[in-house]
């Protein structure tokens, strides 16, 4: 969803892609609001406050999306403390970032990993060809972490047993940050994650991981047609309410905005308090 916020010194578009996990940030402002630390005045959030880095390996997670760690810079990781944080990332000196949600999980220590899906350039995104396409040692520029994240450790998971993941694409990310951050640990957790086809969908690998960690996974393939796919098809929310969704149950999610408005209409029918549905952004 395009989301357009403007002031009289600064205007830009922020589009959230859930299906790719990037939000790319165009920022059009004035010659003023630039500074020579490097600081791009937004009018939104905080400052990013751009440090020089590279990345440190890179790797094909699925079908068009890249899995790939960058070491985060002095004094940013210590700023990743909730799942669903992000930063923001540029080519050298270039007036657009994207923004990407942290894959890996607070305690991980050494380096970020990220879940990227290549987009193409347009008039107010840098798309993410640039970095998709890079290889070890290709610099960049990161901000500090950025975001609020989920709020699993507050009010809203208080008392709750029963939690419902939904991702779609490399929505993933952050939710896979949540389940392997510990922060779920006691909790019966069912994740529903959607891709189109099961070449597209990422962190196969880390299912049966997970199920240890006592997240029961279903993986839900909306175009199975011409693969042997044989688990369920259609979108996330259908497979949800077949299984059926509990009024005393919290909700977290990333994905696109058809996902997601589907997913809130599905918890409000079942009852679920509107508090109790989170989004990392």
């Amino acid at each position: 969803e395009n989301l357009r916020y403007q002031n009289m010194a600064t205007s830009f578009t922020l589009m959230l892609v859930s299906s790719s996990q990037a939000l790319h940030l165009q920022s059009a402002v004035r010659p003023a609001a630039r500074v020579r630390t490097g600081v791009i005045r937004c009018g939104w959030g905080p400052d990013p406050i751009w440090t020089p880095n590279a990345v440190a390996t890179i790797s094909e997670a699925a079908s068009g999306l890249v899995s790939l760690t960058i070491p985060p810079p002095e004094g940013v990781a210590e700023g990743f403390v909730t799942p669903g944080q992000y930063v923001q990332i540029r080519q050298p000196g270039a007036e657009k970032a994207g923004i990407f949600a942290i894959a890996s999980s607070p305690s991980a220590e050494g380096t970020f990993e990220f879940l990227i899906k290549e987009t193409p350039p347009s008039d107010w995104s840098p798309g993410t060809g640039w970095i998709t396409g890079a290889s070890a040692g290709t610099e960049l520029e990161m901000s500090q972490v950025m975001g609020g994240g989920f709020k699993i450790t507050g009010e809203a998971l208080e008392g709750v047993d029963k939690v419902l993941a939904f991702a779609a694409g490399s929505g993933i990310s952050p939710i896979r940050s949540a389940i392997e951050s510990g922060a779920l640990k006691g909790k019966t957790v069912s994740l529903f994650y959607g891709a189109q086809t099961p070449a597209q969908m990422a962190y196969q690998d880390k299912f049966a991981e997970w199920e240890k960690l006592g997240v029961s996974v279903t993986p839900v393939i909306s175009k199975p047609d011409g693969t042997e796919w044989a688990g369920a098809t259609g979108y996330v929310q259908d497979a949800a309410k077949e299984a059926g969704v509990p009024s005393d149950c919290a909700i977290i999610m990333c994905g696109m905005k058809g996902m997601a408005e589907a997913v809130k209409a599905l918890a409000s029918e079942a009852g679920v308090a509107e508090e109790k549905v989170l989004t990392n952004f």
